[in-house]
């Protein structure tokens, strides 16, 4: 009964291991933003738009975006939580629609969910 016991043991843990190492290199970074040169074919296939950012003068929306294939200019409300310092003008860029008040008159609200720089 010991024997089993440890045999199983033994196994259980060998079983587990491969699972704990092998780390991921395809993508070392811990934040969605990726600066890759991409073509755009390849980015729309994956769900991106493109889009313009535009800085505003207005104190409650700091930054408008533009979406190519929408006519209405976007607020993204996260956008300090992908760009720490300096906001790209060119992006590519998924997003969801919010249903809240619009903080400012020119654009409605939008959440990022992943944005990348964009270069052209």
């Amino acid at each position: 009964m010991l024997k089993i016991a440890c045999a199983l043991l033994l196994l259980s843990t060998y079983n587990c291991a491969p699972s704990k190492g092998g780390k991921d290199t395809a993508n070392t970074s811990n934040s969605p933003v990726i600066a890759k040169n991409e073509n755009a074919t390849d980015m729309q296939e994956k769900g991106f738009a493109k889009g313009t950012i535009l800085v505003n003068k207005s104190k409650d929306c700091p930054y408008i975006l533009n979406v190519e294939a929408y006519k209405d200019n976007l607020d993204p409300i996260n956008i300090n939580e992908f760009f720490k310092t300096e906001i790209p003008e060119q992006v590519w860029i998924k997003f969801a629609s919010l249903r809240m008040p619009s903080r400012c008159n020119d654009a409605r609200p939008v959440s990022i969910s992943e944005i990348h720089k964009r270069k052209e």
